[in-house]
C-alpha cells in the first residue's frame, strides 16, 4: 500500500489522533448567513402585515374573510386569489432554513474548543517536511493559520474533568515538563505523527489531576484544624479561619467543575466546622 500524501495523510493523522482533527466553524460566515435568513423573514414578515390589511379592507367579497378562515384561503390559492397564503408559503420555507441554521450555529457555538498546544501542532505538522510537507495552496493554506486560529473548533469531546487545574495541568505545565525532561528522555514517534514527537497520554494527565485534587480536598480541613490548635491568640485564630476559608474554596473552583452552589455550601460547611472548633477550644482554655 503506497504511503498516503496531502489530505488523504492528514485526514489518516485526524482520524488517528483526533485532538488534530480541528476545523474552520466559519463563524462570520454563520453569522451572516443567519442576518440574510433574518433579513428575508422580515421582510416576508412586512410583506403579510401589509396584505392582511389590505384584504380585510375590503367590504365584499371573500378576502376579509382569510383572518377567520385558512381553509378559505387555500381554496381560493388554488384560483390565483390569496397573496397572504403563497406569502404564508413562502414564510414556511424561509423559516425552515433559517431554524436549520440557527441550531447548527447554536451546535458550532457550544463545540470544544481546542488548545493551543494543539492547534500550534497542528501548524507544525502541516509545515515540517517529513509530515504534511506544507502540502496546502492558496488559498486552504490559510485555513489553520494564526488569523484563524480563533475560528477553530475540535472534534474531540470535551473532557469530564476539564476543569481550571486539570486544563493547566495539560497546557502550560505539561509544555514545561515537555521542554525540560520529556523532550530529551521521551521515545521518539515515527508514521503519522512524524519523528521527534513525544504523545502524552490524557489519561494519565487526568488521573494525575484527580489524585492532586483528592488529596488536597483531604488536607485541608485537618491542617487548618491543626494550625488553630497552636494558635492560641482569638484575634489571630479568625483571621486564620477566613484565610483557610478563602483557600478552601479557591481550591474547589480550580480543582473541580462544582456548581457555584454546590462551591458555596461546601464553603459553608467547612467554615462551620472550623467556627466549631475555634469555640469549643476557646471554653476549654477558659474552664
Amino acid at each position: 500500500m503506497s504511503t498516503p500524501d496531502g489530505y488523504a495523510k492528514l485526514a489518516r493523522l485526524m482520524g488517528a489522533e483526533p485532538e488534530t482533527a480541528l476545523f474552520r466553524r466559519f463563524g462570520s460566515l454563520t453569522m451572516i448567513n443567519l442576518l440574510r435568513l433574518q433579513a428575508e423573514l422580515q421582510d416576508l414578515e412586512q410583506q403579510l402585515e401589509e396584505a392582511r390589511e389590505e384584504d380585510t379592507k375590503i367590504s365584499d367579497g371573500i378576502r376579509n374573510k382569510y383572518v377567520h378562515d385558512f381553509r378559505l384561503m387555500r381554496d381560493e390559492a388554488e384560483e390565483g386569489d390569496s397573496i397572504q397564503h403563497d406569502l404564508l408559503l413562502d414564510i414556511g420555507r424561509k423559516l425552515e432554513e433559517y431554524h436549520t441554521a440557527l441550531d447548527k450555529a447554536l451546535r458550532i457555538s457550544s463545540a470544544t474548543v481546542p488548545t493551543r498546544r494543539e492547534i500550534k501542532f497542528l501548524q507544525t505538522w502541516l509545515k515540517r517536511p517529513s509530515m504534511g510537507n506544507n502540502f496546502l495552496n492558496s488559498p486552504e493554506d490559510a485555513i489553520w493559520s494564526d488569523e484563524n486560529v480563533n475560528d477553530l473548533i475540535s472534534v474531540r469531546a470535551s473532557g469530564s474533568d476539564d476543569d481550571v487545574f486539570t486544563s493547566f495541568l495539560n497546557g502550560s505545565l505539561l509544555s514545561l515538563y515537555h521542554r525540560i525532561w520529556g523532550e530529551r528522555h521521551g521515545r521518539n514517534q515515527s508514521g503519522l505523527l512524524g519523528t521527534n514527537i513525544r504523545r502524552y497520554n490524557d489519561s494519565h494527565i487526568f488521573k494525575l489531576s484527580k489524585i492532586i485534587s483528592t488529596t488536597l480536598s483531604s488536607l485541608l480541613p485537618t491542617l487548618a484544624i491543626l494550625v488553630l490548635f497552636f494558635v492560641k491568640r482569638m484575634l489571630l485564630r479568625i483571621g486564620l479561619v477566613i484565610v483557610f476559608t478563602a483557600i478552601f474554596s479557591f481550591t474547589l473552583s480550580v480543582t473541580t467543575e462544582a456548581r457555584k452552589v454546590d462551591i458555596f455550601s461546601a464553603t459553608a460547611a467547612f467554615a462551620a466546622v472550623e467556627v466549631v472548633f475555634v469555640g469549643s477550644t476557646a471554653a476549654n482554655n477558659t474552664a
